[in-house]
């Protein structure tokens, strides 16, 4: 069979990467919805069962790097098939857990060549996308992938999934075929296209110096795009993995109700996230950033402050956050000493920072859930780094004005 040419087809590798993208999704939400049930069966409080869901993005701040240069060097067809294998494989050794130590491991074993997933997306629009336009476009349409997956998995797991299944382990080994079979689909286009030629070229060309982290860190602009990216996860990450159980145990709702307004929530994180970064030029980039966190800290005070029975549209409301992420690696490719040849260690370096976020907002919830400060105070955190997220996303744009 003829190859495909890459200029005709580079929407169908894309396509095939979104796919792995979407299962990436599943595997980062699978446990959310059933948490109190995972909880109940391994006998965990809820500060270690945020430690377990923070494994993956522990391991990720070591990995994250490191497979920003695998794909720089090793290239995007292998690099994202290992990544696809560890979300199939993380989720079927979850469904294995026995304990906390046996779920932490399984979780963790996510991050180890989950960077590959992340980072490899960026790097295919770098390099199979070269104008602007296009480019902003499909990182806003690949980055629903992910809210995509988790969305469905939240909409059904409850009133579809358990109900098939009857165990959460059969779940996760459901959604483990998933990512088996998106991975199969990415290998198979991967094997049938003909790749761009120029990155080689280029890559030749430019040396290796601005492949360095060193190289990377001394941009004042890159600096602030990396805490913005804390700051980012540790809200993606606390309020995804805690929304479901604090809309039960907080506002008092059943599985399922909690379950159908955060389906809805995930609605409104796709449309964000799919259409709000075309209109992120430089000028409008990181002004996009602040209002968004702005609106993840109203989405905090109205959980603290608004009757339980808002909080379902609130927590809807929230789900505008869906483009920060999109909107963040816009800026990250945008910025000043970022190019094709250093995108992949560039968005390494990027998860790296993102996760120590990841790390902490998933935890730092958990464990202030189990004092007698309770949820309370975890809102309130979540809204005082967000805070801090839309300051520093203000200064990045006035460096971005004068300069």
């Amino acid at each position: 069979m003829e190859s495909m040419s890459t200029p005709r087809h580079r929407w169908i590798v894309f396509g095939a990467m979104t796919g792995v993208y979407f299962s990436f999704g599943i595997a980062v939400t699978a446990i959310a919805p059933m948490l109190t049930a995972v909880r109940d069966d391994l006998g965990v409080s809820r500060g270690a069962m945020g430690f377990a869901l923070g494994a993956w993005a522990l391991i990720y701040i070591v990995t994250a790097p490191l497979a920003g240069r695998f794909i720089d060097r090793i290239g995007l067809g292998w690099s994202l098939a290992l990544g696809g294998l560890s979300v199939s494989g993380s989720l079927v050794l979850r469904a294995a857990a026995q304990g906390l130590g046996s779920l932490w491991l399984a979780i963790a074993f996510f991050g180890v060549f989950g960077p590959l997933v992340s980072a490899s997306a960026p790097k295919l629009m770098a390099t199979w996308f070269p104008d602007e336009n296009e480019r902003r476009r499909g990182v806003g349409w690949y980055s629903v992938a992910p809210a995509i997956g988790g969305t469905i998995t939240l909409a059904v797991t409850n009133p579809v999934l358990l109900e098939w299944f009857d165990s959460w382990r059969q779940v996760l080994v459901f959604e483990a075929t998933i990512g088996a079979i998106a991975t199969a689909v990415w290998i198979v286009v991967w094997n049938r296209v003909e790749r761009p030629t120029t990155t080689r070229v280029e890559s030749a060309a430019a040396g290796s110096a601005n492949r360095s982290f060193r190289y990377l860190l001394g941009s004042s602009e890159i600096r602030l795009i990396l805490f913005v990216a804390f700051a980012l996860f540790f809200l993606s990450h606390g309020t995804s993995n805690w929304m479901p159980t604090i809309l039960e145990e907080f506002s008092g709702m059943s599985p399922s109700t909690a379950g159908a307004w955060l389906a809805v929530g995930g609605l409104v994180s796709i449309v964000a996230g799919a259409t709000i970064p075309a209109y992120a030029t430089p000028e409008r980039m990181h002004l996009l950033m602040a209002g968004l966190f702005g609106a993840a800290v109203l989405v905090m005070a109205g959980l603290l402050l608004a009757p339980t029975s808002l909080h379902g549209p609130i927590a809807v409301i929230g789900g505008v956050r869906g483009a920060l992420v999109p909107l963040a690696i816009v800026t990250l490719l945008a910025a000043d000493r970022v190019s094709v040849t250093n995108t992949g260690i560039a968005n390494g370096l990027w998860f790296s920072i993102a996760e120590i976020g990841g790390v902490s907002g998933p935890l730092v919830t958990g464990a202030l859930a189990d004092t007698d400060a309770g949820y309370e105070a975890a809102l309130l955190t979540i809204a005082a780094i967000a805070s801090l997220g839309g300051l520093v996303a203000l200064r990045s744009h006035r460096h971005l004005i004068s300069t």
